[in-house]
């Protein structure tokens, strides 16, 4: 039995559904396009609320960047080819619809110069040159648009790899001088794999024509086909690169997609002081640490505290400071009675917990309330230059977030502008430091 993509019913199949392909290209691409542009705001969301969760944990924070970053960049790129995409398809619909309204183009009724006729025919040609010319980029420009998008991933997942390799080794070895000559010698072969790799993309196969570089380049080849999962588009990828117009196409596309990114990561500079620089200083309110300003922005969340306004009329003052890991790991540094058997922190199946070997409540909850208690001595609160006593209960903010919950009281305080300067203590390596959490400035206006 002969295989599949032999059979002579197969081939003469395909030849039909490549005729009739610009149908299902347009059903996808409007489709693919109106789902595109709903999916950008709950991602925004979700990695907003995944950073709030992972600061401070400079592995997660990483790992999650890199994630929502090849995400964002691969939808923005799949959403810009397929719109160049319909507006080409509409642009040859409207050109086969006017053929068969005016059919081929006369020059001759258009009663120009030799001059202008002569080169109006040698660089436009018939119309139908002109449809098939459009069909072209139209089918190679629908390709290229999920091409761009395992290209875009392929980049991430190799950053990733190298992210990954780097804290293994520093998880095996450490500060150690055995842990910095693997991680230096992985790192260094790393990055020449991923310069050759590069360079033979960039160059389309350069690498792959010379003979004696590519004895060399091919085991390389192979070993990053497997990291950037290559070998998913890779027919995709050379049947457009035997094809001069698909070839002349992908080296300018890719380019020009790039700087496009980086042409939309460019911002406008409006002030030398007015920048994200002192975000975290006593002068500058950051929205996100009001909860009136973020409630009704579903991609904004808390990242260190927050009050209920920048203008307080109450004399009671909520408090609300995001929970962080860091701050129970500075607990168990204090009162190693309350490290657990099992330490559970980390990610679960959609908060199911299978464990049955759950510690008795009369055990459990002096434990909860001593570590409810040792907040005080991790959190520290200032009032201007003024310590506060404070008391925590544990709390889950409007936007769901967990942490701490205090409230002070304003009664004494006089009317005007104050500081709220949030710290708490740290671990690094075996000794204990103090971090700030926020610097919150509001006015106290009492009715």
């Amino acid at each position: 039995m002969h295989p599949k993509h032999e059979d002579s019913k197969f081939k003469k199949w395909l030849d039909i559904l490549q005729q009739e392909s610009w149908q299902l290209e347009l059903i996808i691409s409007g489709v693919a396009i109106l789902g595109l542009f709903q999916a950008f705001e709950p991602i925004i969301k979700i990695t907003n609320s995944v950073a709030a969760k992972t600061i401070g944990n400079s592995a997660l924070s990483a790992i999650s960047g890199i994630g929502f970053a090849a995400i964002i960049i691969c939808l923005l790129s799949l959403t810009i080819c397929l719109i160049i995409h319909v507006i080409l398809r509409g642009l040859w619909i409207g050109a086969v619809g006017l053929r068969y309204f005016s059919g081929d183009i006369d020059y001759e009724v258009l009663n120009y110069t030799d001059k202008f006729k002569n080169y109006l025919q040698k660089r436009i040609g018939s119309f139908d040159k002109y449809i098939a010319k459009l069909e072209d980029y139209c089918s190679i420009i629908f390709a290229l648009s999920f091409l761009l998008v395992f290209f875009f991933l392929s980049f991430f997942i190799t950053i990733g790899v190298v992210a990954a390799l780097v804290a293994i080794i520093d998880g095996l070895f450490g500060t150690s001088e055995i842990g910095e000559v693997i991680g230096t010698i992985i790192l260094v072969f790393m990055f020449i794999a991923i310069f050759l790799t590069a360079f033979d993309f960039f160059t389309q196969g350069f690498l792959k024509k010379k003979k004696w570089i590519g004895v060399i380049y091919f085991p390389i080849y192979r070993l990053m086909s497997r990291i950037t999962f290559s070998f998913l588009y890779r027919p995709l990828l050379y049947n457009l690169l035997d094809n001069k117009l698909g070839k002349r196409i992908l080296a300018v596309l890719l380019p020009v997609f790039i700087g496009g990114l980086l042409l939309f990561s460019v911002n406008i500079r409006e002030s030398n002081f007015h920048i994200d620089r002192w975000a975290n200083r006593a002068e500058y309110a950051r929205a996100i640490n009001y909860d009136d300003e973020i409630v009704d922005r579903e991609s904004a969340f808390v990242r260190g505290a927050a009050i209920p306004s920048k203008i307080m009329k109450e004399s009671a003052l909520p408090i609300f400071i995001k929970h962080r890991i860091a701050i129970e790991d500075v607990i168990y540094k204090i009162d190693s009675t309350l490290v657990p058997e099992n330490d559970e922190r980390g990610y679960e199946s959609g908060g199911v917990n299978f464990q049955f070997n759950i510690e008795d409540d009369s055990t459990a909850y002096p434990k909860f309330k001593k570590y409810i208690r040792l907040l005080e001595e991790v959190i520290t609160i200032k009032l201007d230059d003024t310590i506060m006593p404070t008391s925590y209960i544990m709390s889950h903010n409007l936007k769901n977030q967990r942490g701490y919950e205090t409230v002070l009281d304003l009664k004494d305080v006089s009317r005007g502008m104050h500081t709220l300067h949030i710290t708490r203590k740290d671990q690094r390596n075996d000794s204990i430091i103090t971090r700030d959490v926020a610097r919150i400035p509001f006015w106290y206006y009492p009715d």
